[in-house]
């Protein structure tokens, strides 16, 4: 497995941990799941705006790229 998936295994437990003190200090259950969606909604919308978080293909503007072989 692969590391990138191991720590995405940490969201899940990391989530129910954050729901279980919100509702102890008195919130909703259903009223922090749904924010948690809608903040979630509203973070993936605008990282999708933002073209800072994507991953750059490498350039071919190394020397022997335009030799012919």
């Amino acid at each position: 497995m692969s590391d990138n998936q191991n720590i995405l295994k940490q969201v899940k437990p990391r989530l129910h941990a954050l729901i279980d003190d919100l509702v102890a200090k008195g919130a909703e259950r259903s009223a922090v799941i749904y924010m948690i969606e809608k903040e979630s909604t509203q973070l993936r919308d605008r990282m999708d705006e933002t073209p800072d978080h994507q991953i750059d293909e490498p350039s071919n503007d190394w020397p022997s790229a335009t030799k012919a072989q």
